[in-house]
C-alpha cells in the first residue's frame, strides 16, 4: 500500500509540473523554425504567445506581409507595447521591432514596412499555405503557425505544363493543392494543338488530380478477374473510413496494400481518423502511465484531465 501511495504522488507531481514545462518552453516560443524540407517544399512552424497580443486592425491579431524581391514572407504581431514582424522564410531574423505609442500605431508600421517593400498579402497568392490554430504549448497559450512553401513545386509543374512534358513531373510524389496550379493548367490545356501536346497535358492533369483517369474496358475486366490480387483504392477507402476500431485501422494503414492503392488524400483522411480513434481508445481504456506518456507527446489537455481522474479514483480506493 505504501508503494502505491508513493507511485500515486509521484505521478501527480509529474503531471502537475506545468510550471517547469512552461519555463522550458519559453525558449521555444516566438521563434520560427524550418522543420521539414525536400526538393519541392519547405515547412515552417512557430508558437507565438497569445495572452498579451493586441488587435492590429479590424479584429485581426496577425497580418502577413511579403517582399517579392527578397521572397520573404513575414507575420506581423502586436504584443503589448510593441509591434514585431517575424520573417517566416528567413527564420533567423526579425524584419521589424518597434515600440508602440499614441503616435506609432498600425498606420505608421504599415508605412514603414511598405518603405522596405513589404506589402500586406494573402500568402496563397505567392505559393504559401499558412494556417494558424490556438494551441496550449507546455502550459502556455499560443498561436500555432504552420506554413508550407510550395514555390519550387509550382515552378516545376509550370515548366512541365508550358513545355508539355510529363516526364518532368512523373516521379514527383509531393502533392500540390490544385488552387496553386489549376488556372495555369487550364490556360495551357485550352491552347494545346498537337496530339502529342494533348496527351502530355492530359497525363499531367491526371497526375495533379484535375482529370480522372478513365479505365479501358479490358482494364476493367482484368481488374475484376484479378480482384484477389489487386483491390481498388476507392473500395478500400470506403471500407475503412467508417471503421470504429483503432487497432484494425492502425494495422491496415501500415500495410503495403494501403500505400500502393490509396491516394495521398485518402491516406491522409484515414490517418486523421486513426488519431481520433486512438484518442478515444486511450481516454476510455488507457492506463495512467499511458495517458501521461501521450500527454507529454501531444500536450492534449484531455489526457491530463483523464489521468487526474484515474489518480483520484485510485487514491480514494486506498
Amino acid at each position: 500500500m505504501i508503494k502505491k501511495l508513493i507511485l500515486t504522488f509521484t505521478l501527480l507531481f509529474t503531471i502537475n509540473n506545468c510550471s517547469m514545462d512552461s519555463l522550458l518552453a519559453l525558449g521555444k516560443v516566438n521563434k520560427v523554425k524550418l522543420v521539414k524540407h525536400n526538393r519541392y517544399t519547405k515547412e515552417y512552424r512557430a508558437y507565438f504567445t497569445r495572452d498579451d497580443l493586441r488587435y492590429i486592425k479590424k479584429g485581426r491579431k496577425y497580418l502577413y506581409y511579403y517582399n517579392s524581391r527578397k521572397k520573404d514572407l513575414v507575420i506581423l504581431l502586436h504584443p503589448k507595447g510593441e509591434y514585431i514582424a517575424y520573417s517566416i522564410t528567413h527564420p533567423s531574423k526579425k524584419v521589424l521591432q518597434i515600440a508602440s505609442s499614441h503616435h506609432i500605431g498600425y498606420r505608421y508600421v504599415n508605412r514603414l514596412l511598405k518603405k522596405h517593400r513589404y506589402y500586406q498579402v494573402s500568402p496563397s497568392k505567392y505559393g504559401y499555405k499558412a494556417n494558424i490554430y490556438k494551441r496550449i504549448f507546455k502550459g502556455i497559450k499560443t498561436y500555432y503557425l504552420r506554413v508550407i512553401d510550395y514555390n519550387n513545386l509550382i515552378y516545376t509543374y509550370k515548366k512541365a505544363i508550358k513545355s508539355y512534358n510529363y516526364a518532368k513531373v512523373e516521379k514527383i510524389q509531393t502533392r500540390l493543392p490544385l488552387a496553386y496550379i489549376k488556372p495555369y493548367y487550364d490556360r495551357y490545356s485550352k491552347i494545346a494543338k498537337t496530339s502529342s501536346h494533348k496527351t502530355q497535358i492530359k497525363k499531367i492533369g491526371i497526375k495533379l488530380g484535375i482529370i480522372k483517369e478513365n479505365k479501358k474496358p479490358q482494364d476493367t475486366i482484368e481488374t475484376q478477374t484479378n480482384k484477389s490480387d489487386k483491390t481498388d483504392g476507392d473500395e478500400l477507402f470506403e471500407q475503412y473510413i467508417n471503421t470504429k476500431s483503432y487497432s484494425k485501422l492502425h494495422t491496415f494503414i501500415k500495410t503495403k496494400e494501403a500505400k500502393e492503392n490509396l491516394s495521398y488524400a485518402q491516406l491522409s483522411r484515414l490517418k486523421y481518423l486513426e488519431a481520433k480513434l486512438k484518442e478515444e481508445e486511450l481516454l476510455k481504456n488507457g492506463t495512467i502511465e499511458e495517458l501521461i506518456a501521450e500527454y507529454k507527446k501531444t500536450n492534449n489537455p484531455r489526457y491530463k484531465s483523464r489521468s487526474m481522474e484515474l489518480m483520484k479514483h485510485s487514491k480514494s480506493k486506498l
